[in-house]
């Protein structure tokens, strides 16, 4: 990392400030050389530049890591868990680069398992478009060839003559003879029937229509089976820059990093809350609309609780 290197962004809201920086600063304050620190605190030159150019070797263990840190940061006259804080927070920076190199390999490999997904989806539907008009023509060829042997079967099927029995013939000639001279004596009978029988039916088909339509409507609602979990809410106020670390009961990180002053921050999940502050004196926090009484906290010291207490 460079001397002119900015710091890394993290979030719109969320600026990681690496020790190196913060240590190189102070000490171009103090008027100080890399060599007088190297000096001072009997450590390799080369060491010296690595920590502010944020180049820490892997081989080295994290406690003296630290521990040169603190040494440095006690020397130039930094807070020590401030450097330690933007430390871990680099730590935490580098991690999330790496994680989001592996989202954006695995976004792009579903982008392209999309393109061939879509790929084949058009290649099944021009198939089975195409299955449908043969399936079309061949039925108009089917339905011609039928209606053409249509006129043909009929001319050969119909009868030319159809003959009827004579007996039967002189039956209806002798019924219709035998109504013809009863018709006078029951004329008057007959129109009394059709006065008299036909609009009873009539009303007897009206009321079963009207209890047909005036039955009444049955409405089925389903069970609702969701249930929502409640969630619990969380602000925090800033009046200073204060380092913050947030994980909700589920163990997912709800907020991290230093936030700036005059920042307000509403966090919302499942309690409790794991939380830590760099500087607790700087902060004020409202859990469910109810103050928290942060006095309870040394100021200067890192605050580490969990709320709401059990």
């Amino acid at each position: 990392m460079s001397d002119n290197q900015e710091p890394i962004d993290i979030s719109d809201d969320i600026v990681v400030i690496g020790p190196g920086q913060m240590l190189r600063d102070a000490r171009t304050a103090l008027g100080l050389s890399e060599a007088e620190v190297a000096e001072h605190l009997n450590l390799r030159l080369a060491l010296i530049a690595d920590i502010e150019n944020e180049q820490f070797d892997a081989n080295i263990p994290s406690t003296f890591l630290r521990g040169y840190l603190k040494n440095y940061a006690r020397f130039v006259g930094v807070s020590q868990a401030d450097i330690i804080a933007s430390y871990e927070m680099l730590a935490v920076a580098e991690k999330q680069g790496g994680e989001m190199k592996s989202f954006s390999q695995s976004t792009r490999k579903k982008a392209e398992n999309n393109r061939l997904m879509m790929t084949i989806y058009f290649i099944g539907f021009a198939l089975v478009a195409l299955f449908i008009v043969w399936w079309w023509q061949e039925s108009n060829v089917t339905a011609q060839e039928v209606v053409e042997n249509i006129p043909e079967q009929t001319q050969t099927s119909t009868p030319s003559k159809i003959e009827v029995p004579q007996v039967a013939t002189d039956a209806a000639a002798t019924n219709t003879s035998e109504l013809t001279e009863e018709e006078p004596a029951d004329k008057a009978f007959e129109q009394h029937m059709a006065n008299n029988v036909e609009p009873q039916n009539s009303d007897t088909e009206s009321v079963e229509v009207s209890k047909i339509e005036t039955l009444p409507s049955v409405a089925v609602t389903a069970p609702v089976t969701e249930q929502v979990s409640q969630l619990e809410q969380l602000v925090f106020q800033f009046s200073g820059d204060c380092w913050v670390n947030i994980f909700d009961a589920d163990g997912e990180r709800l907020a991290w990093g230093i936030k700036k002053a005059d920042y307000i921050m509403t966090l919302n999940g499942k309690a409790p809350f794991s939380i830590t502050l760099g500087k607790p004196e700087l902060v004020s926090i409202d859990y469910n609309e109810v103050a928290i009484d942060m006095n309870q906290f040394q100021q200067g010291q890192i605050a580490k609780f969990t709320w709401p207490k059990s």
